[in-house]
């Protein structure tokens, strides 16, 4: 009587994180075609980058659409003002008489300021590997690129939108991004 008792256990235990993976997944579905079906997304976030032991902090508002992401830095106040437009081809600064060297990571394959653009273009059409519940929050992996070139994308779900992302290479994070004010550009429901 015991085991059977112990085997209807570890299959409900089985069974009741196999729901809650499945709904995870749901959401990373329903957050990607929302952001499809919107004409893109905006977003203010707090950035901490880790460029080789080299640890910056900023904050930026951003923009993702059409595959190009672009930001404007809103703190601290002596980098406020920069902005940038970012693709898969590259990126063009604007700014007025200031200076901005963040350096890059990963060798070379992700820049601090590329945020909007890493995380819009892995929202919009990178691999989801994996999906679950995290301190109550969707967790949604996303494998951008292969093999040697590849960039962990870690999105935190609140609602239907992201709260939090982090990027990893290499299994080492190097960013970790606290999003607020995310909104739909139109054409999404916003569900």
């Amino acid at each position: 009587m015991k085991r059977r008792l112990a085997a209807f256990a570890a299959a409900l235990l089985l069974l009741c994180g196999c729901g809650s993976g499945n709904d995870a997944m749901q959401q990373a579905l329903d957050f990607r075609t929302n952001l499809l079906s919107a004409s893109g997304c905006t977003f203010s976030c707090d950035v901490t980058a880790d460029v080789g032991g080299a640890v910056y902090e900023f904050s930026m508002d951003c923009a993702y659409s059409d595959g190009q992401g672009s930001f404007t830095v809103t703190a601290p106040e002596s980098i406020a003002g920069i902005g940038a437009t970012v693709d898969d081809d590259g990126a063009t600064l604007h700014f007025d008489d200031v200076a901005l060297t963040l350096g890059e990571m990963a060798e070379g394959r992700l820049a601090p300021l590329g945020v909007p653009w890493l995380l819009g273009s892995a929202w919009q059409s990178d691999y989801i590997s994996a999906a679950g519940t995290e301190n109550g929050l969707c967790r949604v992996t996303i494998l951008k690129g292969y093999d040697d070139d590849e960039i962990t994308v870690d999105t935190y779900l609140a609602e239907g939108v992201p709260v939090r992302a982090e990027a990893s290479v290499g299994g080492k994070r190097v960013l970790t991004v606290e999003i607020s004010d995310f909104a739909w550009d139109s054409g999404a429901d916003g569900a």
